[in-house]
């Protein structure tokens, strides 16, 4: 019953080849985030010592920022799984409209259209200088 929920809310993609059904979506969000969550809850550190190398960043900085972007992904993929439960998935959050189907196949979790995505982007350049 379930997966007949999420393929239902898959259904208006549209007819592209490469957008898998919403079972399938689940599951690839699924086994990302298992994937994770494996990896924030790993013992030891989660930077390479190789990447922190000639940083200036010390190990335990470069470490918190990677469990950052680890924790940000996880949330992303929690809203992802939140969107094709509701029937919202593929809506940008932004606009409303539709999220293409070739960026949703690159990244499932994408919660903003590519127009939206750039507006952001160019606020957040403008913000930071």
């Amino acid at each position: 019953m379930i997966d007949g929920i999420y393929l239902q809310s898959v259904e208006g993609l549209g007819d592209a080849p490469f957008t898998p059904p919403g079972g399938q979506i689940w599951e690839m969000l699924q086994g990302e985030k298992e994937e994770i969550c494996r990896e924030i809850l790993a013992e030891g550190p989660l930077a390479d010592a190789a990447v922190v190398g000639d940083s200036d960043l010390s190990a335990q900085e470069v470490e918190l920022r990677h469990r950052g972007s680890l924790e940000d992904r996880l949330r992303a993929i929690n809203d992802a799984q939140d969107r094709l439960a509701e029937g919202h998935f593929g809506d940008c959050a932004e606009c409303g409209g539709r999220i293409g189907a070739k960026r949703l196949a690159a990244d499932p979790a994408a919660s903003l259209c590519l127009a939206c995505q750039e507006v952001g982007e160019g606020q957040m350049t403008f913000h930071t200088m």
